[in-house]
């Protein structure tokens, strides 16, 4: 049995006893921390923002209140953990959607598709994102999570700046004068946000209640690239069948969940 207790000039598989240990007992750590954070996120569905607390989240656990703690220094910190989480989440998607083969507006449609798909499957995390970004919640995080935040925040414009640079290198759209790429990423990252957040609340606005979530999406997505000039334009292309085949050929898995959930994918305001 050769185990050393010692770690230096050591391998990944020396079999050095310190390192194995340390490794599992953050496994544990991990898993725990994700496992508490799923608490909290059915906890925020079951009774809303305001009713969710530390108080609860420890009476809701298997866990002392000492080891919720340590994972999470308090509300406004386990905000904080939620909103990565979700993050995390939607940069897994995003990835996903950028395996679709298509022309350079497909390809922001695919990641619409996944922001949209993510945004049903995830509502509570979805909203969770604005609490996490406002001061009350900011200042009382631990800095680290502030700073993985910050990460992915920068991760997941990157994949949208990318999106634009790709359709500029194309040839597909053309940069207005004086207008920073940055601007026209924000723009379809506004309304991608904004559309979403707006889908999730028809059920109780008279408004939007009405309207097919799938065919309202589509409209503004078409709408924006449209007067921003990315080619082919809605008139000359049918993104309603690139949209279908996105989701037959990228996420066939998650659309299953809604069958599994009794959500056919024609239902009216519950789909992507």
């Amino acid at each position: 049995m050769n185990i050393r207790f010692g770690c230096k000039n050591s391998g990944p598989s020396d079999g050095c006893l310190f390192r194995k240990i340390k490794t599992k007992r953050q496994l544990a750590i991990a898993d725990r921390e994700q496992e508490l954070l799923s608490l909290a996120e059915r906890l925020m569905a079951e009774e809303g923002f305001s009713g969710l607390t530390m108080d609860k989240l420890v009476a809701a656990c298997s866990y002392s209140k000492g080891t919720v703690y340590n994972h999470f220094s308090s509300k406004e910190d386990l905000l904080c953990a939620l909103c990565i989480k979700c993050m995390e989440t939607e940069l897994t998607m995003f990835s996903q959607a950028l395996t679709f083969e298509g022309n350079s507006r497909e390809k922001l449609l695919a990641v619409c598709y996944a922001y949209r798909l993510h945004a049903v499957l995830n509502p509570t995390l979805f909203y969770c994102v604005l609490t996490a970004k406002t001061p009350a919640v900011s200042e009382k995080a631990k800095p680290e999570r502030l700073q993985r935040q910050q990460e992915l925040e920068q991760q997941l414009a990157d994949i949208c700046n990318h999106l634009f640079e790709h359709a500029m290198a194309a040839g597909d759209l053309q940069s207005p004068p004086a207008v920073p790429l940055s601007q026209l990423s924000f723009a379809a990252w506004a309304m991608a946000f904004g559309s979403n957040a707006l889908l999730l609340a028809a059920g109780t606005t008279q408004l939007l209640k009405e309207l097919q979530a799938e065919n309202a999406l589509l409209f503004n997505i078409n709408l924006l690239l449209d007067g921003m000039g990315w080619q082919p334009l809605s008139r000359d292309w049918d993104y309603k069948a690139s949209w279908q085949k996105i989701g037959q050929e990228v996420f066939k898995q998650e659309l299953s969940t809604f069958r599994e959930q009794g959500m056919a994918p024609g239902q009216r305001g519950k789909h992507p």
